[in-house]
């Protein structure tokens, strides 16, 4: 079901970008997804698994290399083509739009409990 809703995105960014000649495409879409709403809440609660900058050398380079490896063997040339096929995504400009207010909203809730929790600090200096 969660791979679903993955090949979901892929599609409309996929669509649009095809459709629109835009300069990103669904695979982006899908990294910044990651980036913004998953690596953000990993690394501020990495940090009190491994301190220092063991945390960063190990599990730094997995999170970031993970949606790139992702959508290179999820996303080959068959599948592409069934993914494209079966949900034919109309409209992707509104859905494109809604697709990124969820990924910011997401982020700044995320944002909002890491600084109410107490793991993030407002103005914090070094």
């Amino acid at each position: 079901m969660i791979l679903q809703g993955i090949d979901h995105i892929w599609a409309v960014g996929e669509s649009f970008h095809m459709r629109e000649h835009a300069p990103g495409d669904g695979s982006m879409l899908l990294m910044a997804c990651w980036y913004l709403d998953v690596l953000f809440p990993l690394l501020t609660l990495g940090r009190s698994w491994l301190p220092g900058w063991v945390f960063y050398a190990l599990a730094l380079p997995v999170l970031v290399l993970f949606p790139v490896l992702f959508c290179r063997l999820r996303y080959t040339e068959q599948r592409r083509k069934e993914i494209l096929a079966r949900y034919r995504p109309r409209k992707t400009g509104w859905r494109l739009l809604g697709i990124w207010a969820g990924i910011l909203a997401v982020c700044c809730l995320e944002g909002a409990l890491l600084l109410y929790g107490g793991l993030w600090q407002w103005g914090g200096g070094l």
